[in-house]
């Protein structure tokens, strides 16, 4: 089996503005905390092809990054867009500083604290953010996100499909409109059977040329959401196009509110594997998932 995610050789790097993995200068995870754009965001997420599975700021939407975390709504606040649109308020998600971090062959990550800030820099959210990814294997890596936000004031967030607590854009390659496939864990296939219907994981897999020329790999990405999540399991929000997301999302639960001082906690993990669904067994591993959690 041809793969990438072979873990010998990985090393972290981290520099005033980047946290990433890479060997031989080949970049397997990155993760821009600092002078990108106006929130850190993971950009680059290596699969068993070598190739990236996620897409960073396509140019139908350039304010899709990957990996990342964005309101569209928040008293007002856009979280979300980067570019002024229809007299919004721009907020922004400002890195402070990591509190932890792990280099620990096959596992990094780090533990992180972020201030989201509006448009007269004052906070609105102060939120505490996990990010490790593990290499397990040549099959598969995972990596697991698990985020709480905490009020620094009364706070509303609108019913908005903006609201990506996180969001994620396939490589467009693994989309369907690409001829990839997307799958959920109620059994249904496609976007018109599986947008907005609660789901315990989906995910999109498809065929494309690993690097090198070294022939033709199928991967995927699956996405899980905890048994812990608020409203578990989720409706999730699935396009066939690649932008997506495991948070419930007030597009469908329309306006919330959390008072100062109050919190939430999100908890995913992604699974960046080789072959399809069935292959990688993401029914087996989302159970294995909830088991290793229920365990600890």
């Amino acid at each position: 089996m041809l793969s990438f995610l072979d873990p010998d050789g990985l090393e972290l790097v981290v520099d005033d503005r980047r946290f990433l993995v890479q060997r031989d200068n080949m970049i397997a995870f990155l993760y821009a905390f600092r002078g990108y754009a106006n929130k850190p965001y993971i950009p680059v997420l290596r699969g068993p092809s070598g190739r990236n599975v996620l897409e960073d700021s396509p140019v139908d939407h350039v304010h899709h990054h990957g990996i990342w975390w964005g309101h569209g709504d928040v008293n007002g606040v856009d979280f979300y867009l980067e570019v002024p649109a229809d007299g919004r308020r721009l907020g922004r998600i400002e890195h402070l500083e990591f509190t932890e971090t792990t280099d620990a062959l096959p596992r990094f990550g780090f533990v992180s604290k972020l201030r989201w800030m509006d448009d007269r820099d004052e906070s609105m959210i102060d939120e505490t953010r996990s990010v490790l990814i593990d290499f397990r294997d040549q099959s598969h890596c995972t990596l697991d996100l698990d985020s709480t936000y905490a009020a620094a004031r009364d706070l509303s967030f609108g019913t908005t499909k903006e609201s990506v607590l996180p969001g994620i854009r396939m490589a467009e390659v693994l989309t369907c409109v690409s001829g990839g496939h997307l799958r959920a864990s109620t059994g249904e296939k496609g976007e018109s059977r599986i947008f907005g219907q609660p789901a315990e994981w989906f995910d999109y897999w498809g065929e494309r040329k690993a690097m090198y020329g070294l022939g033709d790999v199928v991967e995927g990405v699956a996405v899980f959401d905890h048994p812990s999540n608020p409203n578990h399991p989720n409706p999730v929000f699935v396009r066939a196009y690649g932008p997506n997301s495991p948070f419930q999302g007030h597009h469908f639960t329309g306006e919330t509110s959390l008072g100062a001082g109050e919190s939430w906690r999100y908890r995913h993990r992604v699974v960046v594997h080789y072959g399809d669904t069935e292959e990688a067994d993401i029914a087996g591993k989302y159970r294995a998932w909830v088991k290793e959690e229920h365990d600890t």
